[in-house]
């Protein structure tokens, strides 16, 4: 009889910690497939795709590099040569599932928050709206390994 309740109480705290923690799962897997290096593969502008923007932190082959502190650094190509963010963070919200971003890249200050339509280990794709009412999507893609 005692056997049978302990075996009895390793189940309920199984039971338990498995609730428990697939509760967790969501926040703890955007946090983790959201950090490395992002690099922009397809931009639509208005539903339109563009194969360069006047806004260089949207264009094609730009690289989005974020850190698990929500430090990012964005580096894009322009007149020959690759340009870095002098200042980038992100924040996430699990509930809303968007990411705010903010960094200053040659001269120019982005700060949005983006919808986040797909975040995976492989793809990360972003909806947002600029100042200028402009919608942008961004589908990303890893370098990271």
């Amino acid at each position: 009889m005692m056997k049978n309740k302990s075996k009895f109480y390793i189940f309920l705290l199984a039971i338990t910690l498995s609730v428990t923690l697939a509760g967790c799962d969501e926040w703890f897997s955007m946090e983790y497939k959201i950090v490395g290096a992002w690099q922009v593969a397809h931009t639509y502008r208005n539903g339109e795709a563009v194969d360069s923007a006047e806004y260089f932190g949207y264009s094609p082959s730009t690289f989005y590099y974020m850190y698990a502190d929500h430090v990012m650094s964005v580096r894009a190509y322009y007149n020959g040569e690759y340009r870095e963010s002098t200042f980038g963070t992100y924040i996430l919200d699990q509930k809303s599932k968007t990411v705010e971003i903010k960094y200053s890249l040659y001269g120019r200050k982005y700060h949005f928050i983006a919808n986040i339509d797909r975040l995976t280990k492989k793809e990360f794709f972003i909806e947002f709206d600029d100042q200028y009412g402009d919608h942008w999507r961004l589908e990303m893609f890893t370098r990271s390994n």
